[in-house]
Order: C-alpha cells, then structure tokens, then sequence
C-alpha cells in the first residue's frame, strides 16, 4: 500500500512538492513550538504551568516525518533536520525561549540528525563514483 501511495504522489508531482513542502512546515513549526515551550520550569518560587514536559511539539514532528515518509517526498533526507535546526535557530533569536534544556537538545539533536541524513544521502553517490571511475 505504501509504495502505491509513493507512485500515484510520484505521478504527480506539483502534489509531491506541496505534500514535502508541508512536512518541511510541519518539523518547522514543531522546532518552534518546542523552542517556545521546552520544559516548563516549576517549583515554589515560578508562576505558569504545572510542572512536566510540555510536548505539544511531538505530533508536529512525528506528523512531519510521516508524511515525507509515507508519500515518499522528499528524495534526500537532510532537509528535515536542516529545517528543525534552521527553525531552532531563528525561534532562539526572535523570542523568549522555554527551556535551555530543550534549546541545547534540539540543537544537539539536530545537528546529529543533519550529520547522519547528509551521510546516508552521499554514501550511495561516493560509492557508485569509485565503481564507476575504476576500470
């Protein structure tokens, strides 16, 4: 089921540029969210919300990658960690942030992130260029 999803997306590829497009807005919005709210901070001398995690930027995410992975866009994996940290970035420098603690993991993780999908992106490139150049 899922590879006809990925060819009928395939064949129509103004749907596939707006549906990678969208996954790309939605780990945007959830870096932002999770910049915005992180992990409340609580306690005797803090006013706000009760103590915990607030983690209304995991459907985002999760929604995101599922929907690069399901219709089968984008091609190459980099983009949605480089939104996640381009979207940290710009949401750290606008704004107050909700927890430091989140701040530094999302960066951290991202960064991982972007390192690992750039290469698993290169590695089949390199490989089929010394196949190729050997006679």
């Amino acid at each position: 089921m899922l590879r006809r999803v990925q060819e009928r997306v395939r064949r129509m590829p103004a749907v596939a540029r707006l549906l990678a497009l969208a996954a790309l807005l939605l780990v945007a919005a959830a870096a932002h969210t999770g910049v915005r709210t992180g992990i409340t901070d609580c306690g005797p001398g803090t006013y706000g919300p009760p103590c915990g995690a607030n983690v209304l930027w995991v459907p985002l995410v999760v929604g995101g990658v599922l929907l690069a992975v399901f219709t089968g866009s984008p091609d190459h994996l980099w983009p949605l960690p480089a939104i996640w940290l381009v979207a940290t970035l710009l949401a750290t420098a606008s704004g107050q942030v909700g927890s430091p603690a989140f701040l530094v993991a999302a960066l951290v993780g991202g960064t991982l992130a972007l390192a690992a999908a750039i290469v698993i992106d290169v590695l089949p490139r390199v490989r089929a260029g010394r196949r190729g150049s050997r006679p």
